[in-house]
């Protein structure tokens, strides 16, 4: 919950996630292995201890004692604990415009990117990662930041077409926007257009003659 309400107070007004992905699960595989490995040693060494030859006072010592093979068990539990920590913590996100990179259980670091200005973007990946679907996705912006390197990134193609599709709403959406404020500045400019205008009120009886022979002679004197 903590991590949910650090990411939701990132967003600005009306800004929406469209896409939260994380480094996929192989990136713990290492870690899990390791840990997997020196549990299984210790539990071995505790239990056949007493029953090794020469380990008669090893064995005494972990039978009287076990609270300290109990707490040497844990070690390997609470190393790959905190590492799943980690991984839960660090986020990627798409928003409504822009790019975030969380990461941090305590400290908290975050990278955003706005989506106008990145410029384009790279995707690798092995055949493991096609496999097993993950991937590095490079992001390249214009910004001082210049690069964003998601590494073994889950569901790499989608976090891609996600990005690649709200960015295209954004040009989209800018282009229109400039289209109808030219239009609407064009047709404010044009004393012609608006004395058309002006007689088609006037036909409709919005406005008496008068009323547009003095709107258009002003008009006129514009030309």
């Amino acid at each position: 919950m903590g991590v949910m309400k650090y990411v939701e107070g990132l967003l600005g007004k009306n800004e929406q996630i469209l896409w939260r992905a994380r480094q996929h699960w192989i990136v713990l595989s290492a870690n899990f292995v390791i840990n997997l490995f020196i549990f299984i040693v210790i539990w071995a060494i505790y239990g056949a201890a007493g029953t090794l030859p020469g380990a008669g006072a090893i064995g005494d010592f972990l039978r009287n004692n076990r609270s300290i093979a109990l707490i040497a068990l844990l070690i390997p539990i609470g190393w790959f604990g905190w590492e799943f920590l980690q991984w839960w913590a660090e986020e990627y996100l798409i928003t409504t415009h822009r790019v975030v990179q969380t990461e941090g259980l305590v400290n908290k670091h975050t990278k955003d990117s706005a989506l106008e200005k990145i410029n384009d973007i790279t995707l690798n990946q092995s055949v493991v990662g096609r496999i097993l679907n993950y991937g590095d996705l490079e992001i390249i912006t214009g910004s001082d930041m210049g690069t964003n390197m998601l590494k073994r990134l889950a569901q790499p193609v989608e976090f891609k077409k996600t990005l690649l599709d709200q960015k295209a709403k954004l040009s989209d959406g800018e282009d229109l926007h400039m289209a109808r404020s030219a239009d609407k500045g064009s047709a404010e400019e044009d004393p012609l257009k608006k004395i058309a205008q002006l007689d088609e009120l006037r036909k409709t009886g919005a406005l008496s003659d008068a009323e547009y022979q003095q709107a258009k002679a002003k008009l006129l004197a514009k030309l």
